[in-house]
């Protein structure tokens, strides 16, 4: 697995590297630059250090082929990879599409000034011919996209209260970063041009957010040399577009405005805007680039004005300017240096060729330097550390397997400790070390879930990144029960869980196992409820032990569940009893749903009932979850604020659940059919070429 990630994060800078370099060679970028621009992008801090979290590195790989796809189209009407890259991107994620497309957009406008289109009706026929192969490869995507979607838009994110979009639409247009973050944002921008490590490396990073998410400007230290011959070479209408194109991506930078507004006011990110921001410079010193090698032309002037400009910026006494490694900062100096005298000695065409290469392997010591900082002179995980009782291969491995070995029913459990090695705490132990838990990390958590840990008062209820990052029930112990969480993992002997139930079991290494006596299955009944309204009226405490006496129903399905009993607010006590507790269970118990079979998809079982009841289950409501009683369809209902609840009749059924993902078939069938439609479309294009071919005259 560890080597896998290895060789798949190497495949990605390759081909990142390859599909820059035909993009450059497209745009008739020389052979040597283009060697160069293809190894400044597969080397640029938003691979490699953006690389350690994989959607990074994929995300330029997707960039270049679409670059190099678009001038495929624009130049030898040859449209095969333009959707074959859509399809790639919005299979990947639904919201990198709109993200590159709008970079793409922006690309195009530039692309089409900079070489004076000025035809109407090709322009039209161009932006036609794009939106109908983009939709080609959007429907090919249906599949992966439409989930994708319905993943965003049924999340706190994507819809509801916890959203950013009122918060930073708020902002001023002209503000400044503000105080959230420090006054080392404008430092961070600004000193990651030239280094991702500059200010510190991994956890010693200390400028703006964190080590990933902080701009990832740097493709090279020779691209901010190259930069600015532009003003050498372009006639007065490019130095406009140039300086235009590289200002659209700036200006975000400085006006955080605009970068909400780039991410739809979700979120105050970087991330691949870094990219374009990077990108938007690399290529305006690779064009100046160009022009240097085959003119043997470099401007004196602008040369040193340069070198001397971004000497000041790396040496400016900046209020925070102790958090710059001033040892990296020097080497950056040098190697500006060094970059200078070699593009002024270009224009000598006696030594010209030993420049080429002198700067080349330059080029090279310089990124595999600062590549070596960024992925090695951090804590990283060893191929000892692997076979070692240590991270997510603790002896919590063996505590689960033990439990699941003794006990062949659903549970979930309770893990008051991290395993990751990492210095923040991860919420994702269950999903690495296979077992059923309540806390979270996704950028997209499931919004039902969400909303009772809200009304529960769990997490804060307008704070955007609990809905990303929670706990979930780890620090509530009285409702341990009700989300079916049966054993306890833990470091300590004798944890505040015993208070409420739990007893020790086993222990393995410092590993402590507690089993919950209290415990209530997947699925248990009701025979009174609560209306959400009177609910919402409940003190924080009182909340938790009405989960134990009553079912939670919201006003609107009111009249469907008139037969059962309404619970009196006055029944709820104020403090908590272990003896009245163990009581409620044993009456929620009593008529529970047994499990035959269960899976992540699929789970069966039977009830047997005395009374008409609501049957709970602690599973958050979601579209997707299919409920059949006896054989019949039935419809589900939210119950206890965000989990699945259906009536039950008197006596025994068969219950049966199943989870497919909305619209699942529907975009199954959509890719298939846009697959082989696209498929006939290539056919049709040869046996076109073929028989143009062959009704040419021999020559």
């Amino acid at each position: 697995m560890y080597y896998t990630i290895f060789f798949a994060e190497l495949l990605k800078i390759f081909f990142a590297g390859l599909f820059f370099y035909f993009f450059l060679k497209k745009i008739n970028i020389s052979k040597y630059t283009s060697v160069i621009g293809s190894i400044l992008y597969s080397f640029s801090g938003y691979i490699i250090l953006g690389g350690q979290w994989g959607l990074f590195s994929t995300s330029a790989v997707y960039v270049a082929l679409l670059l190099y796809a678009f001038e495929k189209l624009y130049q030898d009407d040859n449209w095969i990879l333009f959707p074959i890259s859509i399809f790639l991107i919005a299979s990947f994620q639904p919201f990198y599409l709109y993200l590159i497309c709008l970079f793409l957009l922006i690309y195009i406008i530039f692309r089409l000034l900079e070489t004076n289109e000025r035809e109407v009706s090709k322009i039209f026929r161009l932006f036609v011919r794009l939106f109908l192969l983009g939709i080609i490869g959007i429907a090919m995507s249906s599949f992966f996209l439409i989930n994708g979607l319905q993943l965003m838009l049924q999340s706190p994110r994507g819809s509801g209260e916890s959203s950013y979009f009122s918060y930073l639409l708020s902002k001023p247009f002209w503000a400044l970063e503000g105080t959230d973050w420090g006054k080392t944002h404008y430092l961070t921008a600004l000193m990651r041009f030239f280094s991702s490590d500059m200010l510190g490396t991994g956890n010693y990073f200390q400028g703006w957010r964190n080590y990933l998410e902080a701009p990832l400007f740097y493709c090279g230290l020779i691209s901010l040399v190259l930069l600015p011959h532009f003003l050498n070479f372009a006639d007065k209408k490019k130095k406009i577009i140039y300086f235009a194109f590289i200002l659209v991506f700036i200006v975000p930078v400085i006006f955080p405005f605009f970068r909400y507004a780039f991410w739809l006011f979700t979120g105050n990110y970087y991330r691949i805007f870094s990219l374009f921001v990077a990108l938007s410079m690399l290529l305006i010193a690779l064009k100046s680039m160009d022009h240097i090698d085959s003119t043997s032309n470099a401007s004196f002037k602008i040369t040193l004005a340069t070198f001397l400009f971004l000497v000041f910026l790396l040496y400016y006494p900046y209020d925070n300017a102790k958090i710059i490694h001033h040892h990296i900062r020097n080497i950056v100096a040098l190697l500006i240096l060094t970059y200078s005298v070699l593009i002024y000695l270009l224009q000598f065409k006696r030594i010209k060729n030993y420049v080429k290469i002198t700067l080349l392997f330059i080029i090279a010591i310089e990124l595999i330097y600062f590549s070596g900082i960024t992925v090695n002179k951090r804590p990283v995980m060893s191929h000892k550390e692997t076979t070692m009782k240590v991270g997510y291969n603790d002896y919590t491995v063996n505590a689960v397997y033990f439990l699941k070995q003794k006990d062949k029913t659903f549970f979930r459990i309770n893990k008051d400790y991290s395993s990751g090695l990492a210095m923040h705490k991860s919420d994702n132990d269950a999903n690495a070390q296979d077992f059923y838990g309540t806390p979270s990390y996704h950028g997209f958590n499931q919004i039902n879930y969400i909303k009772f840990l809200k009304e529960l008062e769990i997490i804060e209820s307008t704070y955007e990144v609990n809905t990303r990052w929670h706990r979930g029930l780890v620090h509530w112990p009285l409702l341990h029960s009700f989300a079916s969480i049966k054993y306890a993992l833990s470091k300590e002997k004798f944890p505040s869980l015993l208070k409420f139930g739990y007893f020790p079991v086993a222990t393995f290494g410092n590993i402590n196992i507690f089993q919950n006596k209290f415990t209530l299955p997947l699925g248990f009944s009701y025979e009174k409820y609560i209306s959400l309204k009177d609910f919402k009226t409940l003190s924080q405490d009182r909340k938790i032990l009405a989960l134990y006496k009553a079912a939670v129903i919201d006003d609107s399905i009111d009249d469907k569940i008139k037969k059962l009993k309404k619970l009196d607010i006055k029944e709820i006590p104020s403090d908590f009893s272990l003896k009245e507790y163990a009581r409620d269970i044993e009456l929620l118990k009593k008529v529970s749903f047994v499990i035959i079979k269960h899976g992540q998809n699929n789970i069966q079982g039977q009830i047997n009932t005395d009374k008409d009841k609501i049957l709970f289950f602690s599973i958050p409501l979601d579209k997707g979850w299919n409920i059949k009683v006896d054989g019949e369809r039935v419809n589900t209902m939210m119950v206890n604020i965000g989990f699945i609840g259906i009536p039950i009749n008197k006596g025994v059924h068969q219950i049966e659940l199943s989870y497919t993902p909305v619209y699942y078939y529907t975009g199954a069938y959509l890719s298939l059919i846009s697959f082989f439609l696209f498929m006939c479309l290539i056919i049709f294009k040869q046996l076109k070429y073929r028989k143009e071919k062959l009704s040419l005259p021999d020559q």
